[in-house]
Formats: C-alpha cells, sequence, structure tokens
C-alpha cells in the first residue's frame, strides 16, 4: 500500500517559529554578500548587477552581454531637436524685425532704409518732395475735396474783386515760396542737386512748385476770366507764352502726383451729364498748414503777391 505524498508547505504555512527562515534569510544575505564581494573584485572589472528572471529569482546580470539598445541615436535626435529649435527662433527674430522694419519705415519714411528713399532727415526721397531734402518730413492726411466756388465765380468778371484775390492770396505765403537755402542749412549735411539759383534774388535763393503750381493755375484762371467777362486789360502782359507754360507745367505736375484716388458719380454737374466730380473722393495728402507754415518761416522776402 502505497503512503500518500505529504502536502507541500508554503511560506504562509510555517510557524511563527519556524527557523528555516532565518537559515534562508541568513544564508541569502551571505550568498548575496559573497556574490557582491566578487563583482566587485573581479580582475575582468565588468559590470554585474542584480537582475530578476522571469520567475521571479534573483541572479546576477553581466553588462557586458547586455543587448541594450545603443544610446548614439538618442543623441543624435537630441541634437536634431535642438537645432529645429534654434533655427526657428532665429527665423522668428528674422521676421520681427523685418516688420518692425516696415512699420517704423511706414511710420516715419523719412527715415527709411529700404531701397528707394534717403535715410536723412527731411522729405528727401518722398513723392511730391525734391531730392536735396531741404524741406522737413510733414505730415500725411486724408482729405475730402469739396466745391468753394469763391476762387473761381460763375459771375466771370468777379474774379478780379478783392475779395477773390485775397481767397487765393490766403492759401500762398508771403513771398510766394521763394526762399533761401545754404548748402549747410538746417544743421544737416550738406545739400546736393541744388537747381541754379534765381539771378534777381539774393545768393542761394529758390522757389517751391507748389507756389509756382497756384501761380500757373491763378494766371490760367484770370486768362479765361478775361476773356469771358471782356475785360481785355486784365489779361497778363506776358502774353501767350506764359499762359502756354503754364498749362504744360501743370500738366506735368499732375502726372508727377500721379494721385489715383477713386472718384465716384457726380453731384453737382447737371442731371442729364454723366460721369465724376471727384467731390466725393478722398485723398491722401500733406498737411498743407505745415507746408505753409515752413515756407513763409523761410521766405527770401515779404512780398505779398500771386
Amino acid at each position: 500500500m502505497m503512503q500518500p505524498l505529504p502536502s507541500p508547505r508554503y511560506y504562509t504555512d510555517l510557524p511563527n517559529n519556524d527557523h528555516n527562515d532565518d537559515e534562508f534569510d541568513v544564508s541569502t544575505q551571505n550568498a548575496g554578500s559573497n556574490n557582491s564581494r566578487t563583482a566587485l573584485m573581479n580582475d575582468d572589472h565588468e559590470e554585474k548587477s542584480w537582475a530578476m528572471d522571469p520567475e521571479g529569482r534573483r541572479h546576477l546580470h553581466d553588462a557586458s552581454t547586455c543587448q541594450c539598445q545603443p544610446t548614439q541615436p538618442r543623441k543624435k535626435r537630441r541634437w536634431v531637436c535642438k537645432t529645429i529649435m534654434f533655427i526657428r527662433a532665429l527665423l522668428d527674430t528674422v521676421m520681427l524685425v523685418v516688420i518692425l522694419v516696415l512699420v517704423a519705415e511706414r511710420r516715419w519714411p523719412e527715415y527709411s532704409i529700404l531701397p528707394g528713399n534717403q535715410n536723412v532727415e527731411g522729405a528727401k526721397g518722398e513723392i511730391g518732395s525734391d531730392i536735396t531734402g531741404f524741406a522737413p518730413h510733414f505730415s500725411q492726411q486724408i482729405t475730402a475735396f469739396k466745391p468753394d466756388p469763391l476762387f473761381v465765380p460763375d459771375n466771370s468778371s468777379e474774379f478780379f474783386t478783392e475779395d477773390v484775390r485775397k481767397k487765393w492770396l490766403g492759401i500762398v505765403p508771403r513771398g510766394l515760396g521763394y526762399v533761401t537755402i545754404n548748402e549747410t542749412s538746417h544743421g544737416r549735411e550738406p545739400l546736393d542737386n541744388l537747381p541754379h539759383p534765381l539771378k534777381e534774388y539774393p545768393p542761394s535763393t529758390f522757389t517751391t512748385s507748389v507756389t509756382h503750381q497756384i501761380h500757373c493755375l491763378h494766371t490760367i484762371a484770370g486768362v479765361v476770366a478775361a476773356y469771358e467777362s471782356n475785360r481785355l486789360e486784365m489779361l497778363p502782359e506776358e502774353g501767350a507764352w506764359h499762359l502756354n507754360h503754364c498749362f504744360d507745367y501743370l500738366r506735368q505736375s499732375i502726372m508727377c502726383c500721379g494721385d489715383v484716388a477713386l472718384e465716384g458719380q457726380h453731384t453737382t454737374f447737371p442731371e442729364d451729364f454723366t460721369g465724376s466730380d471727384g467731390w466725393d473722393a478722398k485723398h491722401v495728402c500733406r498737411d498743407y498748414g505745415e507746408v505753409l507754415e515752413y515756407l513763409e518761416a523761410n521766405r527770401a522776402d515779404d512780398q505779398v503777391w500771386i
């Protein structure tokens, strides 16, 4: 008759006074201590450490036989990431600088460093200015043209009245824009590209285009009024050549400015007339008050004429 096999004893079934556990701990500690010393004193200096196998048993792990992933790809990825971040930061900085330059060029065009403009104080290089830079930069404003029949009355004979004359004199400075310019005036670099000075005036005296244009326009209006009102005695003494000069001068002045403000349906023309009278358009203009103030402050003489 076969004897039954003894039941296996588990750790939880052992009594509290079982000394096998102590012996196991002691033997384990001794074995661990001996193995640790063996690993440290190994003549090969191979790296060894404790590891757990899939069944929960501890054993020495030889790092020299470990098939670990190399660290080089990780370092390479880290270097690539840092390089990308640096390039992105550099591009962001460049874009910020470009935006700031564009904003500054639009806000202060007189100090522009972009091609096509001159980096000098004054209005040198601006449309509607000159190439010497003698004048400062004037403010800009949005202006809507409005009809003012007092400059050219419907009754042509009224053009030669004192009221109309004062109206025209009110839009030009004393001295009619004639200024004396020194090559080192205004404390800036010497001016270049100056035209030949006027002979009939003090040295280095010049006139300015805006007042010349108004003078020509006033001359044309006077000739038309003289013929319409049959007051031929009011015709300018210079004759036709002066009138022809003014027509051609104003033509080129208009083309130089190149104002492309959009204009819509007329509001003052006869109903059966098609087209635009331009009174609804808005234009980007200089502050003409600043222009008058500057020209009068730098006038060559005190004559009041047009």
